[in-house]
């Protein structure tokens, strides 16, 4: 009898070893395991990515729209529309001038971006958006030998809030943890 409770008790002890060893092997490994890069695909001449891939971890940043229209003189009634603010591709680099900022309080920059969307005002004689206006802003930020990510984009033709507006861009961008290599 001794021999079997003696048997009895290494058998538990044996159980109760092995669960912890299988739940110690099951748990994440993340304080261990460096994040790889964000993955980006698509044709190497394209402007955009056609994917983009954060791995699992990652911060997620997200900026609302931005436009870059000028605003009124300080001191104007609520609602007075501010000077001539230009055309799409000058709005559109102020606007990416007003993103690149917001960013860089963040931490980030231009190559951290994921996502844009682009909503672009419709003219009133095509009803459509001047995406090649766009396109050329954008790509003086983009795809350059400075800055050579491509985020994801979608470019939209709407009617924008502000009559002045030609151009207003979400941003999401991402961040690796910090400690994270």
């Amino acid at each position: 009898m001794k021999i079997d409770t003696k048997i009895s008790k290494l058998g538990r002890h044996i159980a109760g070893l092995a669960v912890i060893v299988t739940a110690g092997s099951l748990a994440p490994c993340t304080a261990a395991t460096p994040l790889g890069p964000v993955v980006r695909t698509g044709a190497e001449t394209a402007a955009i990515s056609s994917t983009v891939t954060e791995p699992a971890g990652y911060e997620t940043i997200y900026l609302s729209g931005m436009t870059g229209t000028l605003r009124a003189p300080d001191g104007s009634p609520p609602g007075t529309p501010g000077p001539d603010s230009g055309d799409t591709e000058t709005q559109a680099t102020r606007a990416l001038g007003n993103i690149k900022t917001a960013l860089a309080s963040k931490g980030l920059g231009f190559g951290d971006i994921v996502m844009m969307h682009a909503y672009l005002a419709a003219d009133p004689q095509s009803g459509r958006g001047d995406s090649a206006g766009w396109s050329r802003a954008y790509s003086k930020f983009f795809g350059v030998a400075d800055q050579p990510n491509k985020p994801s984009r979608t470019s939209i033709t709407v009617v924008l809030g502000s009559p002045a507006a030609k151009i207003e861009i979400e941003t999401i961008a991402v961040r690796k943890p910090a400690g994270k290599n």
